[in-house]
């Protein structure tokens, strides 16, 4: 049976567009965590070296991971294999998944960027990340746990007698190495070639 035909607009949304798209109860705590944070995560680099490396490119990072989502999410859905996860589980943990890099970059005086002193290891930003789910009430599934954990690939836990990450990880696994990997200088300050794409700018 061939596979149902999929319309896909290449529409590129801010943040909180993308966010409307999260199931509640989901939804109003992560546009909490947004607004209680907006500064922090807009002057916020997306890494300290290897990505998005501009201030802002935090928040940059997250939101284009979000529309590259929301487009293959669509793709696949159109091949007809059927996904065990929401478009809102994928955007919830791609919103997620590098929340403690606000607390964590720090850019010193010369412009060096670093991790800040206690947030240095994946186990420790894995910490501070359920840390402040805790903080906002915001309870994850198994599944979505699973997706948070291992969003940034198996490392160490990888083991050939059993699967560790689960299906929403691995998607959301792809969709943040590409953005990190590939597309690790958008989006473009000017002349993105991916119509509305841009970065945030503070008014």
């Amino acid at each position: 049976m061939d596979a149902p035909c999929v319309t896909i607009t290449l529409d590129y949304q801010p943040i909180e567009g993308n966010l409307e798209l999260v199931d509640e109860p989901y939804q109003s705590i992560c546009y909490e965590i947004l607004e209680d944070n907006r500064i922090l995560f807009e002057k916020t680099r997306g890494s300290t070296h290897n990505h998005q490396t501009w201030d802002g490119g935090y928040i940059d990072h997250v939101n284009d991971c979000m529309n590259k989502a929301r487009h293959q999410y669509t793709l696949e859905v159109a091949f007809g294999r059927p996904l065990p996860f929401s478009l809102s589980d994928v955007l919830l943990i791609l919103f997620l998944h590098d929340l403690e890099k606000p607390w964590r970059i720090e850019v010193l005086e010369d412009g060096t960027v670093q991790n800040r002193a206690g947030l240095t290891t994946k186990a420790d930003f894995k910490q501070f990340r359920e840390a402040k789910l805790r903080a906002y009430g915001l309870i994850l599934t198994d599944a979505q746990h699973n997706a948070l954990t291992y969003v940034e690939g198996e490392q160490a836990d990888y083991s050939s007698q059993r699967r560790v990450m689960n299906e929403l990880a691995t998607f959301c696994h792809c969709i943040d190495t590409y953005s990190a990997r590939a597309w690790y200088d958008y989006p473009k300050a000017e002349g993105d070639e991916w119509p509305g794409a841009s970065r945030f700018r503070t008014t």
